[in-house]
């Protein structure tokens, strides 16, 4: 049976990125920052050969874009390196000669659009977004290999150069279709309630909106007795190290299965037992924290200075940097109390000896579904392997959600610095509240 289905052209792309930018910028700053900040979009847009502006079978085709390179002069343009990484990109850097004029884009794309006729790929289509320089040499010999070509078209294009391409693609056409504003839409509910099947039910809540099972507030009435008890113990024997606290609470009728006596971690609910006890003191999280008790009597505030937490920063605040973050890295934007939830999902699980990447993920997406939640395979993949790609180390302080966390948030943090991204000394608080909650 013949395939009357049109076949996918192979096609190579190259972006002088510096000459479109400025060029569209010059006429559209909206749309310029549309092509720089959302590559994803208009890639779709030339995939599905909306470029090609002919009316023959050819132009409808698919586009399959096997080679993606973009030259940018990154001294300049370093902020949108990201988003063309993440769009499966090469980005080659181009910086401005010391004499000024412009950067050697053109010349490296026209040697580098040579190489790629050798290729064994055999590419259909070469597709060339630039502006400014003569490429007509170039399509000339790029139309002697019979291979078709693509070329954003300049206002001033010489008929010559508009001849030599297959396709020309008008930048106006360009800047109307491909780089258009998206329409407005709901914020993606990622992990949000499941939509109830009954009829006329509402929709599922947005993942801002998302409200998790409540947090319990831990069995108060215990903590005196157990406060007491631990001060007379380490007067007695020294400091305690974290590893050895759970075998110090068992002692406690009550506590196996309690969760921690409803505090849900060990780090919560040593904090806990210091605000019943001032002279208990609990180490900073890492491998080796320990219950201590102080040298001296805790120190006093000053008369009308609090050192209470500061007041939590706007929803506006947050909900800016969550997506500032997600679209620098790629951090899910999960909010908040999605992340508390999940991060205790993860300690539980390094708790029972868990250890293996792939099935964490599997596991921590059971286990929210469990809770009549919903978490995406790439999320459930991001979080869980980014705590190995961070260095994590699984055999200490693992079973804390709060050491969990803030292994995780120390990983965003220098995803952020290699997406150029760095987060500055007003933006820290507001990380911590997002994935640490203090």
């Amino acid at each position: 049976m013949l395939d009357t289905h049109p076949r996918r052209i192979r096609a190579a792309l190259f972006i002088d990125f510096d000459a479109v930018y400025l060029g569209l910028q010059s006429i559209d700053p909206d749309a310029a920052k549309r092509f720089a900040e959302q590559p994803g979009r208009w890639l779709g847009w030339m995939e599905r050969g909306s470029h090609a502006t002919t009316d023959g079978r050819e132009g409808r085709a698919r586009r399959t874009l096997l080679l993606r390179k973009c030259y940018i002069n990154l001294s300049e343009f370093w902020n949108f390196r990201n988003g063309f990484l993440r769009s499966g990109f090469s980005v080659v850097d181009c910086p401005m000669p010391i004499s000024g004029g412009p950067t050697g884009a053109g010349v490296s794309i026209a040697i580098d659009a040579c190489d790629t006729l050798a290729h064994g790929t055999n590419f259909d289509e070469f597709i060339l977004l630039t502006s400014g320089t003569d490429f007509t040499s170039l399509l000339l010999r790029i139309r002697a290999h019979d291979r078709r070509t693509a070329l954003l078209a300049h206002p001033v294009d010489t008929p010559t150069l508009s001849a030599a391409c297959t396709y020309r693609i008008d930048r106006t056409v360009f800047m109307e279709t491909a780089l258009v504003e998206a329409p407005a839409a709901a914020p993606a509910n990622r992990l949000s309630m499941r939509p109830s099947a009954a009829p006329g039910a509402p929709p599922p809540t947005p993942f801002r909106s998302f409200v998790p099972r409540p947090t319990p507030t831990g069995d108060y009435e215990v903590l005196p007795e157990v406060a007491a008890a631990l001060r007379d113990a380490i007067e007695q024997d020294g400091p305690i190290p974290a590893a050895e606290l759970p075998h110090f609470f068992f002692r406690f009728p009550g506590f196996r299965n309690s969760d921690w006596f409803g505090f849900r971690s060990l780090r919560r609910l040593a904090e806990a037992l210091t605000t019943v006890d001032s002279m208990l003191l609990c180490g900073e999280p890492g491998q080796e924290w320990q219950m201590a008790l102080r040298d001296g009597p805790p120190p006093a505030a000053p008369e009308g200075v609090s050192h209470g937490p500061e007041p939590a920063a706007s929803a506006s605040q947050l909900a800016a940097l969550i997506d500032s973050v997600h679209e620098a890295t790629g951090v899910p934007a999960l909010p908040s109390d999605a992340y508390d939830l999940i991060f205790e999902h993860i300690a539980k699980m390094f708790e029972e000896g868990a250890t293996e990447p792939t099935e964490m993920a599997q596991t921590l997406q059971d286990k929210i579904r469990g809770d009549d939640m919903s978490l995406s395979d790439e999320d459930a993949n991001f979080i869980v392997s980014g705590l190995w790609r961070a260095g994590f180390d699984s055999t200490a302080d693992s079973s804390d959600p709060d050491v969990v966390a803030q292994a995780f948030r120390d990983y965003v943090a220098v995803l952020c610095e290699q997406a150029g991204r760095t987060l500055g000394p007003d933006e820290l608080p507001l990380v911590n509240e997002w994935l640490v909650g203090a």
